[in-house]
């Protein structure tokens, strides 16, 4: 009987020669597929930002959407890496096939280790298998990775969710039996979230033991759903099943450096791009400060509709709200409570006035119109002015924005200084008047 069952269990585990065929083909489904979802990962990413600046608030929304895009670059790499490799593995197959003895080592006459090197692949073959392990793990490792940046994001999500809609609530109540309640929940559902990155990190050390594991297969399966990690866990387990055991533990480690070094990059490199605009904008003129001339990825600061201004009014843009909104939080007028976004237009408008300050050839023009505008390309709220020239001659002129420090007091300052000392300036924009 137990020899029947054994010869069962081999043919289960058997692969059907169905199957077979098509891992040894999958690669032309593969390379379709691959340009297919790359030419969309390069498209839908930017279609969803859009979409998401131009409809909703900073908000749970906004931050779903943010957690989605990011899934969608990480996808876009490991699928650039996949068409790389199948790419380089077709022309090796290809060459393999043209020359089946690949290299002719004597006519090379490579000396040492050289031609050691050389003797260990003559045929290509080593170089193939490599190639074909490259290209058909970098599907699955992306769409796990792409699965973490996802359940990641949906834990900060469900942070915000508790701080904003139980903690914060709580603490303006002051309510002591509240606070406390709602203080332990949030302590819980951490120590709940740290429980569960442990065992993830170490593959499982509480599922390996146990005394822990059926506890914790609870509070795993409640996680599995909230994070989706249902969706990618085959895949991550299959991998580190098959690997040596200090190989095993270098995966989540990786992956938790990958993400997390990828996010830090891509914010990286756009603060160097804004950092770079604030170093060298009042030394040169910038394209991105005109309207027609700008790129849509362009850092945001203030912006003009044109260099060269053939009417007497000049459409300023300046993207100011996130920092006065900083500054009215600590201002000693304010009543406590209250939030910039709750202000009306006309008190944004007066307290923009109060602390931007707006020159052109070095003098300032007060008592503007500040607009509640949201930049129609890339949908960053800011404030919209028309400024009278019609006094200004024909030739050449310079406006400046600038944030007004004698205006604010020490803690405002203090604000703006650590945020970034450049910010003081904002832009400094040249333009030809003419009619």
């Amino acid at each position: 009987m137990k020899e029947e069952n054994k010869e069962t269990n081999l043919k289960e585990s058997e692969v059907p020669e169905w199957l077979k065929v098509i891992q040894l083909n999958s690669w032309e489904a593969e390379l379709l597929i691959s340009a297919l979802l790359l030419y969309m990962l390069f498209q839908v990413p930017e279609f969803i930002d859009n979409y998401g600046n131009q409809h909703y608030d900073e908000g749970y929304v906004t931050v779903i959407f943010k957690v989605f895009i990011t899934a969608l670059k990480v996808l876009r790499i490991g699928y650039s890496i996949h068409i790389i490799a199948r790419g380089i593995w077709v022309a090796s197959v290809g060459l393999s096939y043209i020359f089946p003895k690949s290299l002719n080592i004597e006519r090379l006459k490579f000396k040492g280790k050289f031609r050691k090197e050389l003797e260990n692949d003559v045929a290509l073959d080593k170089t193939i298998k490599n190639l074909e392990k490259v290209a058909s793990l970098s599907y699955a490792i992306s769409f796990m990775i792409s699965g973490m940046v996802i359940s990641a994001g949906l834990i900060f999500l469900y942070f915000m969710v508790i701080g904003q809609g139980l903690l914060l609530p709580a603490i303006k109540s002051g309510i002591g039996i509240y606070m406390v309640l709602s203080f332990i929940f949030v302590v819980f559902f951490f120590m709940l979230i740290l429980v569960v990155f442990i065992d993830f990190i170490t593959n499982g050390i509480f599922r390996r033991d146990q005394s822990t594991s059926k506890p914790y297969y609870y509070v795993a399966m409640i996680f599995r759903y909230m994070t989706l990690s249902f969706i990618y866990n085959r895949i991550n387990l299959t991998i580190i099943s098959n690997l040596k055991k200090w190989q095993a533990h270098l995966v989540p480690i990786l992956a938790v450096g990958l993400i997390g070094g990828y996010m830090y990059l891509e914010e990286k490199v756009y603060d160097w791009d804004e950092e770079n605009y604030l170093e060298t904008s009042f030394n040169s003129v910038s394209r991105m400060n005109y309207e027609n001339l700008r790129k849509k990825d362009d850092p945001l600061f203030a912006t003009i509709q044109n260099d060269i201004i053939d009417k007497n009014v000049v459409r300023l843009f300046v993207k100011a709200q996130g920092m006065l909104g900083r500054f009215y939080s600590k201002d000693s007028t304010s009543k406590k409570g209250d939030r910039w976004s709750d202000l009306s237009d006309q008190k944004q408008s007066t307290y923009a006035d109060r602390f931007v300050n707006i020159s052109i050839d070095g003098v300032r023009y007060k008592n503007l119109d500040w607009k509640d505008y949201k930049h129609p390309i890339r949908y960053e709220d800011g404030f919209l002015n028309y400024i009278d020239i019609s006094k200004l001659e024909n030739g050449a002129h310079s406006l400046t924005v600038e944030f007004d420090t004698s205006a604010m007091n020490n803690l405002q300052q203090k604000i703006l200084m650590d945020k970034d000392p450049p910010l003081i300036k904002l832009a400094s924009i040249d333009f030809f008047k003419t009619e």
